[in-house]
């Protein structure tokens, strides 16, 4: 006969419902099982029944594992919830587990179901008994509080004869302090010998024979047993009783209940010790402000010991850097039964000025009247260093900002207007400032275009693609087509980008206005992407050419092919094409030519925002690690 396990299962399979049971019942299981589906059903199932454990799929059809595991949380029920899934990955599978799952499984390798099972069994069930036990002893402690007397002292009598215990009587205040009532010490004479704690024992029961020898004997401090299974400390005061031949037949006892004074003393003991442990110095004086004590924290911070500390004005730590007003106010604070706090420089023992923030509190006697203050200090050498860090921080960002808006600003501020032609840019740099670059530059019936890309994202980088600006606006003119204007900058340039230990990537078209003709050149960038939707077909405008800033005397090719009304035409940075996905996967020119072929309707702008959506969604940022530049034009039939 299986052991019986009432399981719920969170399954749209009835196929991988029935596995489960099966595995089960070979794990030696006799399950009683409800399938569901839903929320709702999984919620009334949980109202209606008692389960043992609930096993739920990861992904079902308007559901998910994590919103099941919801909904047993909200049921506040201590239930073990194992996932069996075969479409979970592990970084999901740690992410259920942090939100409370117990354990996940892989369909079709469920060895570990069983086991998996056992050990969130045993766990509940401690749980349980845990919980159980608590609620006992809330009850327990709401039972016996009415029980416990203002008077917690009672007096009892050992009768002995013949040097044996023949009876004892307890008086009424015994049933508080013990538990026990006096029929029932009067049914067992050993009953108050057995309620001592076994390691006090030896101490107490000495006292019968020092009695026997007639000395005197102090009162004793020892634990009993209460019935209730609880220690309770007593102090235990004997007088004995003589016969008229000198022989002990009796001794009366006082006991009294000092529990809650050993708790005093323990609870003052472990704050002693506490203060001791404290990261933060801490001080106590009187109402005149004299040290009463310090801690080693105190002695670590100022190199003062107690012994050089103890009856001394805490002013011996003031150093020569705070206004008179600073301490006539910390007084005024204090002295109004108030808490002071605030910051100020000491000195150490060996001369050395620290800052240090403070905390002064006034303890007051029962009348209200001060008679301590508690000082509470932090070396805070550490924190104000930090602190001019981050302003050193905040005033570089400011400066590395006004210099994104500088750089961005180099960039075509808007497209021309260009009769046939739809045409947008845009820049998204990964940091403050990048070195990506676009630009649009018309000279008559020439309209020339140009995407570079700096290496690195630094100041370097930046000042680099600046200086490419300059350049190129002051010789393009003068040069004809994209060859020779690459050449040039790259002759140019060369020597500037050698000692910075950079390179420059570029693509260079120049486009004729009445012809439709257009060249390009390039100098290791990605390839601009024509797109004629008439046909659906792509063109890579690649070129041979080397990366500027390599050798001196490149020699560019410049193609041409005829544009055609209703061409799309992007150039592009490799921000896009590398861009990452959560695991690694690149994002590549083929996800680009996607998204290009199907949004070429909309206007140029629209076309770059859905890029960037797309890019988006596809790592799960809104940020990029790498700049990302586009320029696209429409020519319009």
């Amino acid at each position: 006969m299986g052991k019986p396990l009432r399981v719920l299962i969170v399954e749209d399979s009835e196929d991988d419902a029935l596995l489960l049971i099966f595995e089960l019942r070979r794990g030696n299981y006799a399950p009683v099982s409800r399938r569901v589906e839903t929320a709702d059903s999984m919620r009334k199932a949980l109202e209606e029944e008692d389960w043992d454990l609930v096993v739920s799929d990861y992904v079902l059809p308007g559901f998910t594992g994590l919103e099941a595991l919801q909904v047993l949380r909200d049921s506040g029920l201590d239930i073990p919830f194992i996932i069996v899934s075969g479409k979970i990955g592990e970084d999901t599978a740690v992410g259920a587990m942090k939100e409370g799952a117990n354990d996940y499984l892989i369909k079709g390798n469920t060895s570990r179901l069983i086991p998996a099972i056992e050990r969130e069994m045993q766990e509940a069930q401690v749980r349980r008994r845990k919980r159980e036990a608590e609620a006992a002893l809330v009850r327990s402690e709401r039972r016996y509080k009415r029980l416990v007397a203002a008077v917690t002292d009672y007096i009892y009598t050992v009768t002995i004869s013949e040097g044996n215990v023949t009876r004892t009587s307890h008086g009424p205040g015994c049933l508080s302090v013990t538990g026990y009532s006096d029929e029932e010490y009067q049914q067992n004479p050993f009953l108050w010998y057995q309620m001592i704690h076994e390691e006090d024992r030896p101490a107490v029961t000495s006292l019968t024979e020092e009695l026997r020898a007639g000395k005197e004997i102090p009162s004793v401090e020892h634990r009993i047993r209460h019935k209730d299974g609880s220690l309770r400390w007593v102090i235990n005061t004997v007088v004995p009783r003589y016969s008229e031949q000198g022989e002990l037949i009796a001794y009366d006892g006082l006991i009294s209940d000092i529990s809650e004074r050993k708790q005093a003393e323990e609870s003052l003991r472990v704050q002693s010790a506490a203060l001791e442990a404290a990261a933060n110095a801490i001080v106590i004086t009187d109402n005149n402000g004299v040290v009463l004590s310090v801690n080693e924290a105190f002695t670590r911070m100022t190199g003062y010991t107690p012994d050089e500390s103890v009856g001394r004005d805490l002013g011996f730590l003031k150093s020569d850097r705070q206004d008179p007003e600073l301490y006539q106010d910390l007084w005024t604070t204090i002295m109004a039964g108030k808490i002071w706090h605030g910051e100020l420089v000491n000195r150490r023992k060996n001369g050395e000025l620290y800052p240090e923030e403070q905390t002064i509190t006034p303890v007051l006697d029962q009348d209200g009247q001060i008679k301590h203050f508690i000082c509470i200090k932090q070396d805070i050498t550490e924190r104000k260093r930090a602190e001019r860090a981050l302003l050193q921080n905040t005033s570089m960002h400011k400066e590395m900002e006004i210099a994104r808006q500088i750089q961005l600003s180099l960039l075509p501020a808007a497209p021309p207007l260009l009769t046939g032609i739809d045409c947008a840019g845009r820049c998204v740099p990964a940091s403050h400032i990048g070195g990506d670059y676009y630009d649009i530059l018309l000279h008559g019936e020439r309209l020339d275009l140009v995407i570079a890309d700096v290496s690195g994202h630094s100041v370097g980088a930046a000042l680099i693609m600046v200086e490419t600006r300059s350049v190129l606006r002051a010789q393009m003119p003068a040069l004809d087509g994209p060859a020779q204007v690459v050449a040039a900058l790259n002759e140019i340039l060369h020597d500037d980008l050698s000692r910075a230990e950079l390179f420059i990537t570029m693509s260079y078209l120049s486009y004729h206005r009445t012809s439709g003709r257009l060249r390009y050149s390039n100098a290791g960038h990605p390839p601009p992407l024509l797109y004629r939707p008439d046909e659906e077909r792509f063109f890579e405008l690649d070129a041979e050419g080397l990366i500027l800033g390599v050798q001196r005397r490149v020699a560019f090719d410049e193609p041409a092919m005829q544009v055609a009304k209703g061409d799309l035409l992007l150039l592009y940075t490799d921000g896009i094409t590398e861009t990452q996905s959560p695991s690694g996967e690149l994002f590549g020119v083929q996800r680009l030519k996607g998204v290009l072929a199907r949004e070429h309707r909309k206007p140029s702008a629209a076309i770059i925002e859905a890029v960037l959506d797309t890019l988006r969604a596809f790592t799960g940022n809104t940020t990029f690690d790498d700049d990302i530049s586009m320029l696209l034009l429409k020519f319009i039939p």
